[in-house]
């Protein structure tokens, strides 16, 4: 099929082109992902989370130049990004929020659909995979369901053709993973329509497929089931088990496994507390998805991850077990989460400044990617050091703060900080402002809370502010 062709007959809808024949392609053999030319690849992945949010923008643009940061993901590595979306990001006239033009001035002016193409169609053309995910459909909350009183089932599925019509022509797109984290009433093979996860997969795939046919189906697992389906407890989107009893009737070659596994810094299941821990966490792996491995599918970690070493002392083990379990089941692919520091259970492969990177994270990926995993990309260039000054006095006036909620959801919020100098010298600036909850990730200051009390001042690189200038940092806390 031309994709000429196919643009036209898609026009109202929108159509990313890169080429004028449909060369590339992907595909599920024995278990791996292969390309067009039937080359078995590997996604050494990362998630790059925000389009799924109220910002509808990857985050980081308060902080980084966009581009400037793809750049460092290849640097490091990373030749894949999972990149989630929300449907008003989709659909919305609205322009993105938290974007510093002055660092992202090509970016100014765009919807954020646009934004989104641009995102796309950069890391395509840098030669990096795309896996698209369906994250959120209010833009705040993963949902239990597909749908919601609020969003139905017929706009998912409008909402996921959407998506494989304008990206279908873009090389570097390799598919979409169509719900993120079936939990709670998601079932599987229980025979109800209206809650079993594996029926609405199979809908979801037929209707994108005829769009995209080159492209894979990513299907995650659900939570707790009533029928096939062990004790153990799972991760949201972690429990493939009822596979075995009810297979998916989805192409095989489409086909990509994508579970969800997390440690002990996201949620202290019992199994972290066993004597035996980490010993014991294969054979829960292998109950939960490993499992079919053996029986040929391909099986690719959509999201796997944690502080590593700054939250719960055994996140450590866990994750090195985790690596060693991949390793030996050759699942050597996968999404780790995140590239974002502002992760509030994870933290990210970026440290809170949204620059300097995790390396001890990064080493433990390249442990799992294996040969092949050294970058070729030209590492970022070094920023030069800026020569030690005589800190400057406190300016008359002190300094003006601005609060901006970025997202709220049930069990917390994250929040954005702009505090202006607003005296007539320059000075290095520090603040108090009353919080709710308890802060579980800060970025861009250094911060301590008493009670209901934040105290942040800044860190080396935006503490020291000019007459007028701003700088803006921002946390995330539980209620």
């Amino acid at each position: 099929m031309k994709i000429t062709t196919l643009c036209k007959s898609l026009a109202l809808a929108g159509c990313l082109l890169a080429s004028t024949s449909m060369a590339w392609s992907y595909e599920i053999n024995a278990g791996k992902v292969l390309d067009g030319a039937g080359k078995a690849i590997q996604l050494r992945g990362v998630n790059w989370f925000g389009f799924e949010t109220n910002n509808h923008v990857v985050h980081g643009l308060w902080a980084r130049n966009w581009t400037e940061m793809i750049t460092q993901m290849q640097a490091q590595g990373f030749n894949a990004v999972r990149l989630p979306f929300c449907p008003a990001t989709l659909h919305g006239s609205a322009p993105p929020s938290s974007i510093d033009y002055g660092r992202n001035a090509d970016l100014q002016g765009l919807s954020a659909i646009q934004v989104m193409d641009k995102v796309v169609t950069e890391l395509s053309n840098r030669g990096m995979y795309v896996l698209l995910d369906h994250h959120t459909p209010d833009c705040q909350t993963i949902s239990e369901l597909w749908y919601t009183q609020s969003y139905s089932e017929q706009q998912w599925i409008s909402d996921l053709t959407f998506v494989a019509q304008r990206y279908a022509g873009v090389p570097g797109v390799i598919g979409i993973d169509i719900k993120n984290e079936p939990h709670g009433a998601a079932t599987w093979g229980t025979g109800n329509n209206a809650t079993d996860w594996n029926r609405a997969a199979e809908r979801a795939a037929a209707a994108i497929l005829p769009l995209a046919p080159h492209w894979l189906i990513a299907v995650e697992g659900i939570g707790e089931n009533p029928s096939c389906s062990g004790s153990n407890a799972h991760f949201w989107g972690g429990n493939l088990e009822p596979l075995a009893c009810t297979p998916l009737n989805i192409p095989a070659n489409r086909l990509l496994l994508a579970p969800h596994t997390y440690g002990p810094d996201v949620y202290v299941q019992p199994y972290f507390n066993a004597s035996n821990f980490p010993s014991n966490m294969p054979a829960i792996w292998d109950q939960h998805f490993g499992q079919f491995v053996q029986a040929g599918y391909a099986v690719m970690l959509g999201e796997f991850g944690g502080k590593f070493g700054r939250g719960d002392a055994r996140d450590v083990q866990w994750q090195n077990a985790l690596v060693d379990y991949m390793v030996g089941k050759g699942m050597r692919s996968g999404f780790y989460w995140s590239w974002n520091p502002n992760s509030g259970d994870t933290g990210g492969i970026l440290d809170d400044d949204w620059t300097t990177v995790r390396t001890d994270k990064v080493q433990l990926l390249q442990r799992l990617w294996g040969d092949g995993s050294t970058p070729t990309t030209p590492t970022t260039p070094t920023t030069p050091t800026t020569p030690t000054t005589p800190t400057p006095p406190t300016p008359t006036g002190g300094f003006s703060v601005q609060e901006m909620m970025d997202s709220v959801w049930n069990a917390g919020y994250c929040q954005r900080v702009r505090v202006t100098n607003q005296g007539t010298a320059a000075g290095n600036w520090a603040i108090t402002i009353p919080v709710s909850g308890t802060i579980n990730n800060l970025w861009n200051a250094t911060w301590t809370q008493a009670g209901s009390n934040l105290n942040a001042s800044g860190v080396e690189w935006n503490k020291t502010l000019a007459p007028g200038a701003a700088a803006e940092f921002g946390f995330c806390a539980a209620r």
